[in-house]
């Protein structure tokens, strides 16, 4: 739809110049988001839906969006994460990223697509997909230039390489690379070692030793990560702002 002055909005979100979605300065986040440390040129759409745990960075010109701005936490970002600079996270849903993850430079992460059914109307008018749940649980390292699109889960201690285009679940402790992203390491729990996935025969072997060995689900793994990490939070120069050491 469009304001008398012809800006257009998205359906069931106030306006840009509302206070939700108004310009906002460093000392504004930080007081909004205590303990997280902010690049120069970070934009936050939806900023009463939008939360972020102490110790995390967020870098340089990152970009993070809600498409519908209610009264509900619709992106939740953990404790001692860097969202690396230049980085999108979008939701018209709800986005999850767990504890410690890294997210390099020019990581796209979102669960709305544009719509384009209508094809008399822009597809800026039109609405998003909504209703999608996307969670990157913890302690993921998502290479540059990676994308992570649609209703999934990117499964605990996962690595995704660079490039890598992802639209299905991955399975916890995995590595996934390539267009359209596949496993091809898996952590086996009975050698503790990363072991190469080549087919469908190795992942299925590896799945069965989990489930007779185990995994740590989310809760035991968070605690796990929070007693051998020796940090408590990200050092805040990763942010950016032309800092230098």
């Amino acid at each position: 739809m469009r304001g008398a002055d012809g800006m257009m909005s998205l359906p069931n979100a106030p306006d840009a110049r509302a206070k939700n979605t108004s310009n906002v300065t460093q000392n504004d986040l930080g007081q909004r988001f205590v303990g997280v440390a902010f690049g120069h040129g970070v934009q936050i759409l939806g900023l009463r839906n939008v939360e972020v745990g102490e110790g995390t960075v967020i870098g340089d010109d990152a970009w993070v969006n809600v498409c519908i701005r209610d009264e509900n936490i619709r992106l939740r970002i953990g404790r001692n994460v860097l969202i690396g600079r230049q980085c999108m996270v979008s939701t018209a849903g709800h986005l999850e990223i767990g504890d410690y993850c890294v997210l390099a430079p020019r990581v796209y992460v979102s669960d709305a697509d544009h719509t384009y059914a209508d094809i008399s109307a822009p597809i800026l008018q039109q609405p998003p997909t909504c209703g999608r749940s996307l969670i990157v649980e913890e302690n993921c390292w998502l290479g540059i230039h990676v994308a992570i699109c649609g209703n999934l889960t990117v499964g605990r201690g996962s690595v995704v390489g660079a490039n890598a285009v992802v639209t299905t679940d991955v399975p916890p402790f995995s590595v996934v690379a390539g267009v359209p992203a596949k496993v091809i390491k898996m952590y086996n729990p009975a050698t503790q070692r990363w072991q190469t996935v080549a087919g469908d025969a190795e992942r299925t072997q590896i799945l069965e030793v989990r489930q007779h060995h185990g995994i740590p689900g989310r809760q035991e793994y968070r605690r796990i990560l929070a007693e051998h990490a020796c940090f408590s939070r990200v050092d805040p120069i990763l942010a950016g702002r032309g800092q230098s050491i």
